[in-house]
Parts: C-alpha cells; structure tokens; sequence
C-alpha cells in the first residue's frame, strides 16, 4: 500500500510557479529592473515567490497561470 499515491499527490497545480517558462531567480529579476535594488531588492521577501514569465515577458504573482501553462520536467 506504501507504494501507491493519491491521484492529488500526482497532479501538478497550473500555477506560474510551476510552469517550465517561469523564473524567480532574485539575481535574474535585478538583472531585468535594474533600478530594483535602490528601492528595495530583489532578494526581498515584499517580492515573495514572484517572477518572470519568459513566455509573455510580464512580471507575475507565482500563483497567477494561463492557458499556455507548460508543466516542469
């Protein structure tokens, strides 16, 4: 029984932070708003998960999604 798991444990929430074309590397997001560390940075917990959608080139809340979700490998 050990071996098995749930169906819920298998699935993957289409959420930003999980999609192959999304990036919150604090040094990658002060590297793209250069201004970003004179006012705070982007090691900053107001910043939270968020990050950078490579596919749309915005700036996302990590549970944003949309219909181009692609899953992590």
């Amino acid at each position: 029984m050990g071996a098995v798991k749930s169906a819920a444990s298998n699935k993957t929430k289409a959420e930003c932070r999980n999609c192959a074309c999304f990036e919150n590397d604090p040094a990658l997001i002060e590297e793209t708003y250069k201004g970003l560390s004179a006012m705070s940075s982007g090691f900053g917990s107001a910043r939270d998960e968020d990050g950078l959608c490579n596919r749309h080139s915005l700036y996302l809340s990590a549970r944003d999604s949309c219909p181009q979700f692609t899953k992590r490998s």
